[in-house]
């Protein structure tokens, strides 16, 4: 009976200290996968702003995929040539992107011209009327856009989640124009629908990247992730500087990847016979 007594006492102690010690070594293993996703984005930045870029990767958003070991690398990149400039962009071609969000041509002209006037309104629009569009902001902000989240201050954006508009848009191209063959395919289906000037192929010169890893770890459900957008450096001995954050998603939704190749095309082979003494 006391070791009965003793037995209901301790083991829920027990299992209380097994459970929190599994989830401190689950935190930690995260924690290290998403410092290893980190390090290899930035691997990856490095080769996109080298002097001598090899265009081996996609540069469309379409996933590429390596295993080493017991761990497996998705890998994103995004050329922000082919994304749609909201600072640079005129208004069919802004119509173009909201039509590639699923917006029917009227509302997405509608979504244009509220994009044009809010940016542009103090010079195009000076002195007259300011009559509120329905599908627009509450204000107008009379200045460049600065960030592609200022979208979700549209009344007919507002739902609209952050990663499906940066999927379409920018603010870090710098050009009134789109590479339909680095656009994603979501906006490439459009953009090749018609003639339009502001249609180009292939991108002149480098402008931004959206970077995104995720790791896992197999058969744990543990992942780390890393998200970033990059510019080439203009002077310093660093290649690349990071202009912001881009959140990698959740990785459980992300689509199986379209490109399966060894990790050395993904991220050089110094890196991936680090990554296979790493998962050994």
């Amino acid at each position: 009976m006391f070791m009965l007594i003793v037995s209901a006492i301790v083991v829920p102690f027990a299992v209380t200290a097994k459970t929190r010690l599994m989830i401190a070594n689950n935190e930690l293993e995260q924690e290290r996968l998403s410092l290893l996703a980190e390090g290899l984005g930035n691997v990856v930045a490095s080769e996109l702003t080298g002097d001598q870029v090899t265009e081996k990767l996609p540069l469309d958003s379409t996933p590429a995929a390596c295993r080493s070991g017991q761990y497996s690398f998705v890998l994103r990149v995004q050329d922000h040539a082919g994304l749609i400039d909201l600072k640079a962009a005129d208004d069919r071609l802004l119509g173009l992107g909201f039509a590639a969000l699923g917006f029917e041509q009227q509302m997405a002209d509608e979504l244009a011209k509220a994009a044009i006037r809010f940016r542009d309104s103090a010079k195009l629009f000076a002195g007259l009327p300011q009559a509120r569009s329905p599908v627009g902001p509450p204000e107008d902000k009379q200045a460049p856009f600065e960030s592609v989240s200022e979208l979700q201050e549209f009344s007919a954006l507002a739902q609209i989640p952050l990663r499906s508009l940066q999927g379409i848009f920018t603010v870090n191209s710098k050009r009134g124009t789109v590479s339909a063959d680095r656009a994603p395919r979501r906006l490439r289906a459009v953009l090749v629908g018609g003639p339009n000037a502001s249609v180009v192929a292939g991108a002149s010169d480098v402008s931004a990247y959206t970077v995104e890893i995720v790791v896992r770890l197999d058969g744990s459900g543990i992942t780390g992730e890393a998200g970033f957008i990059i510019e080439k450096s203009q002077a310093g001995p660093v290649p690349f500087s990071r202009v912001s954050r881009s959140p990698a998603g959740d990785a459980t939704a992300l689509p199986a990847a379209a490109v399966t190749v060894g990790c050395e095309a993904l991220f050089g082979t110094e890196a991936a016979q680090l990554l296979a003494r790493w998962g050994a």
